[in-house]
């Protein structure tokens, strides 16, 4: 009887999920199933849709097996592991390194057609996206060049459309790439700091997989390294920290013991390397455990996307805003699991007279390498000294409610889970300038602010760290300025009515090189677009926004000949333009330039 109904089961699932078998490519998957084939011949049905269900519940498992060719044409080395922490999230895939330059080849590493291609000034820049004949995707991001046919395709989008930037979808097998097939080369391309490729590997749904589960092979004996260890108390929602003394015992084993009555927790820094690398990157799984039982476990095999902000709830924020450093605190202030992260505990410890507790911290990395920090906690008739303490102010915030306050014509609203914990702000407006600040939080949402508009200039602006003055808003209705933000400091009304700066790199002799290269800059609130034309037709100029440069390459829509005029305008944020024109003369033995002079609007 229980076989009987695993297998109506079986047929039933395999009714339902039919359009999923689509991995019959594979060899050995194809000789399965002309096996069940012949069993079917026999007329065992039943057995024939019972092999049919192990082979879609292993569909996932067989596809990926097979995806492990590597995009790149040598060793992989990495500069970013899957799900390490980011200012801007969780890390949705792993960099890999292309010798410190441009250019390299890459590759697609099965067969499958290309779903998707973008051209951005920021994320991942160039980027390719494909699907694959197993129903798992692909992505190659920061890539400088695409291949040349792709290449011309993506003209053809930017030139239909008069833009350098892109999101473009295609129909299924519209542009077929089989497995090794080159569709690119390496680059630095938008939110990228050095050249490398961002590479991805996503499910149907679009849930990011950590890629070293396909069988790609790292050179990896170093086990993860601890940067420090914190203890921490919160009393009257003020936080304070202590940096912890470790004891070495060798380079895999470290303890400490502790003495305090305080309910406390604990934050740890670590980062991890692979060999022939350098980088710091993420440590993949790090588990507190208490009684041999996990108390807390961040392991990063699969992300969602809409969990990727969600480091910033780890943080402390104090030590991220003010170094950069990006210390995990093992402490549950979260309701839900995630895909990375299970909790059985709120991680605060309190330890009774007579009593020692004794937790484990374990750091490993995806080949099992491993470090452990044995803590001991025992109670103690001193107080606890800490090194710090949050700054507190004035204007107390409880996360779960709604604040709208009006500080004489100005007006703000905090709404409920605009704080990620309850905390305390600065919060003033005087002499024009709106104070909104603590140095120790970070916000999960936006805030809106109506500021009263005193006619002394055109935009909002707030200061960074080095006290330059950066765009906020220039948003006006009625009398006031209305913006929202996340961005916590100082905030004036300022003014810029000065355009964007254009000025010519390649002056040189250009018999052997066509390009064109400009650097546009706008040092008051930024570029908010440009525009170029040759001989009066549109002409595509790639920007650079880390460079502060557009390019045009020549290529086939614009026909350039012996004379040439090139007419560019640059608009900034406030609608300040400036425009560029030049006379570009090439000839075959010589090119020579006439420039005219700029012209700001």
């Amino acid at each position: 009887k229980i076989i009987k109904l695993f297998n109506k089961v079986s047929y039933i699932i395999f009714k339902i999920f039919n359009y999923q078998i689509t991995f019959f490519q594979n060899s050995l998957l194809l000789s399965i199933f002309k096996f069940s084939y012949f069993i079917d011949k026999l007329k065992t049905r039943n057995l024939y849709y019972t092999l049919l269900l192990l082979f879609f519940l292993s569909n996932y498992k067989l596809g990926s097996a097979q995806i492990n060719t590597s995009p790149i044409e040598y060793e992989i080395l990495l500069s970013g592991n899957f799900g390490e922490l980011r200012s801007s999230g969780f890390h949705t895939g792993i960099d890999i390194k292309t010798k410190g330059r441009e250019g390299e080849i890459i590759k697609a590493i099965d067969d499958g057609y290309i779903s998707r291609m973008q051209v951005s000034t920021t994320g991942y820049g160039k980027v390719i996206y494909i699907t694959h004949n197993n129903g798992l995707k692909s992505v190659y991001g920061h890539l400088r060049d695409f291949e040349k046919k792709l290449d011309s395709s993506a003209k053809k989008i930017q030139y239909s459309r008069k833009s350098y930037t892109f999101n473009k979808y295609f129909k299924k097998d519209e542009i077929i790439v089989k497995k090794g097939q080159i569709i690119g080369y390496s680059g630095n391309t938008g939110t990228s700091f050095g050249p490398h490729l961002h590479f991805e590997i996503r499910t149907e749904e679009d849930i990011p997989i950590n890629p070293l589960k396909f069988k790609y092979e790292i050179p990896d004996t170093i086990s993860p390294i601890i940067r420090s260890l914190y203890v921490y108390n919160t009393k009257n929602n003020i936080r304070a920290k202590k940096k912890l003394v470790l004891n070495k015992v060798n380079d895999t084993l470290y303890n400490v013991n502790l003495k305090t009555n305080d309910s406390i927790f604990f934050g740890i820094e670590t980062f991890d390397r692979q060999n022939f690398s350098y980088n710091r990157n993420g440590t993949y799984d790090i588990k507190l455990i208490e009684n041999n039982s996990n108390l807390f476990h961040y392991k990063f095999d699969s992300l969602n996307f809409n969990q990727k902000r969600l480091p910033i709830e780890f943080y402390d924020h104090k030590e991220f805003i003010e170094k950069n450093s990006k210390i995990i605190i093992l402490r549950d202030e979260k309701t839900n699991d995630y895909n990375f992260y299970k909790n059985n505990s709120r991680g605060i410890f309190k330890v009774n007279e007579n009593e020692i507790i004794s937790l484990n911290i374990v750091l490993s990395d995806y080949n099992k390498n491993n470090t452990h920090i044995q803590i001991e906690i025992e109670p103690s008739d001193k107080n606890f000294i800490y090194d710090s303490y949050e700054n507190q102010f004035d204007k107390k915030i409880d996360k779960s409610l709604n604040y709208n306050i009006t500080l004489n014509d100005l007006k703000l609203n905090f709404n409920k889970n605009t704080f990620y914990h309850d905390t305390s702000i600065d919060l003033n407006f005087e002499k024009d300038t709106l104070t909104v600040y603590n140095p120790n939080i970070i916000l999960k949402n936006p805030y809106k602010v109506k500021f009263p508009d005193n006619n002394k200039g055109n935009f909002i602006g707030s200061l960074d760290k080095n006290n330059n003055v950066i765009y906020i808003s220039s948003n006006r209705k009625d009398d006031y300025f209305e913006y929202k933000t996340k961005t916590l400091g100082k905030f004036f009304i300022s003014t810029d009515t000065i355009g964007p700066i254009i000025k010519k790199i390649n002056k040189k002799d250009r018999t052997n090189n066509k390009k064109i290269t400009l650097l546009i800059r706008d040092e008051e609130t930024g570029i908010k677009k440009y525009s170029a034309r040759i001989n009066n037709e549109w002409a595509l100029f790639e920007y650079e926004p880390k460079k502060s440069l557009i390019q045009f390459n020549p290529d086939d829509y614009i026909q350039l000949k012996e004379e040439n005029e090139l007419f560019i305008v640059v608009e900034d944020l406030l609608g300040n333009k400036t425009i560029y024109n030049e006379t570009i003369y090439y000839k075959p033995w010589f090119s020579l330039t006439k420039l005219s002079k700029n012209s700001i609007v």
